[in-house]
């Protein structure tokens, strides 16, 4: 079976036919490779070098050679070495010719063979991270396309194409650290990269925990594309995902700044610091869950052992009620931004439809504290409390299905607040308008 290089090769006619001016080691190299005796070919072509280094011929024969050597192999892994040295002998072939005045007919196949067997090994690479039929022959599908991948690259460092594939590859296999560094040769290639491009390596940072490299790179991205609005959200998150929700509060506020007509900024700075707000009610439902059971126990205890519970549920009962402060901070700060976002387009029912989903949440989390407390008037306290919030809830969800009547999400959640306030006629509309 004649290999792709040797078909790219002979296809164009471009071998060398008796010419007195080209040594015989070149004439046997070019028989033996014909012939599909790579390893003469290949002895002839080394030989030919070591006779005169700049016989830009040689190198030729020696790199087309390894290249169909390289293809041979089966496993792909075991071409790499072949592929390098085919590159290398191709680089110095190339040079050599760029210095004569008449380049040999061979120099215009060089770019042809590269790329015949740059895209042999990069078309199997995608066949396997894409088809499962092709893919289910392999034990190892992943781990073999970035053995291919490896391949195209050794060919041709320079492919774009062929470091983001691997890229993906190495982040569908669930190794950060190389898809990391695939992609920031791809980065490094584009020179100015698009805004899919920055918003992927961004995303891979954060995946990485990489927060200082997020920021660097979403700042970068900013400059170069200032009315993306992405970019400030990976910014933020790089902050509010260390626990430095000030730090992004802040530097947000300075966009805004620079722009307080930008809606997009302001409903980005509500809903990232929204998205603390919703991490610390979870915790301190489990606080308000826990003093809840450790008062209950105090039932029946006497002295020292009362006194360790009591003690314990007065430092529950502190750290629950600092929580609450700061849940109520933060989610004021997000309510006033979005109200803001909402005001500024008034036509856009998706920052209605945030306020609505903040209010509600409210309103479970003081529904959470009436199921938490044995004292009957604080009970109904908190619940009176929760149904006036839920109100808010509901009114802003109705502005948005009246901007959106078909969305059902909407609608969904329009149903879950009327049940719980018991306007039922409103509760069966709704859950038939949500397809329910």
């Amino acid at each position: 079976m004649k290999s792709l290089f040797y078909s790219a090769i002979f296809i164009m006619g471009l071998l060398i036919v008796g010419c007195e001016s080209v040594s015989p080691l070149i004439k046997e190299a070019e028989s033996q490779f014909k012939s599909q005796n790579y390893s003469e070919a290949l002895a002839a072509a080394d030989q030919a070098i070591a006779e005169n280094p700049g016989d830009g011929l040689a190198h030729y024969y020696r790199g087309v050679t390894l290249a169909s050597m390289g293809e041979m192999q089966e496993e792909p892994a075991n071409r790499r070495d072949f592929y390098a040295d085919s590159r290398e002998a191709f680089m110095t072939a190339s040079a050599i010719f760029d210095t004569l005045e008449k380049k040999p007919d061979q120099a215009a196949t060089i770019e042809t063979v590269i790329t015949s067997a740059w895209a042999s090994e990069h078309n199997s690479a995608v066949e396997l991270l894409t088809v499962d039929s092709i893919a289910a022959e392999f034990s190892n599908p992943d781990a073999r396309s970035i053995d291919h991948l490896i391949n195209a690259i050794t060919l041709a460092p320079d492919s774009v194409v062929s470091h983001s594939v691997m890229a993906s590859a190495y982040y569908r296999m669930g190794d950060m650290s190389n898809a990391i560094t695939s992609y920031e040769t791809v980065m490094e290639l584009l020179g100015t990269p698009e805004v899919d491009d920055y918003e992927f390596m961004i995303s891979l940072y954060l995946a990485d925990e990489r927060y200082d490299d997020a920021r660097a790179k979403s700042m970068q991205a900013l400059e170069l594309y200032p009315d993306v609005t992405t970019f400030v959200q990976y910014l933020a998150d790089s902050y509010l995902q260390t626990g430095d929700t000030d730090k992004a509060i802040e530097l947000v506020r300075q966009l805004i700044q620079t722009d307080p007509t930008n809606a997009q900024y302001r409903l980005v700075l509500g809903t990232q610091v929204y998205q603390t707000v919703s991490d610390l009610t979870e915790e301190f439902g489990a606080l308000i869950t826990q003093a809840y059971d450790l008062n209950q126990s105090l039932r029946g205890l006497r002295g020292s052992e009362k006194a360790d519970v009591e003690a314990r549920l007065d430092a529950v009962t502190a750290d629950a009620e600092a929580l609450e402060a700061r849940i109520n901070e933060l989610t004021g700060i997000a309510l006033e931004e979005i109200k803001m976002a909402s005001d500024l387009m008034p036509e856009d029912p998706n920052p209605l439809n945030i306020l609505g989903i903040i209010y509600q949440n409210q309103s479970a989390l003081v529904f959470d504290k009436r199921n938490n407390t044995a004292d009957y008037d604080l009970a109904d306290q908190y619940d009176a409390e929760a149904r006036e919030i839920l109100q808010s809830a509901r009114e802003y969800y109705e502005r948005a299905v009246e901007l959106d009547p078909d969305n059902q999400d909407y609608w969904r959640s329009l149903f879950q607040v009327y049940t719980t306030l018991g306007m039922t006629e409103k509760a069966e509309e709704a859950m038939q308008k949500a397809g329910m």
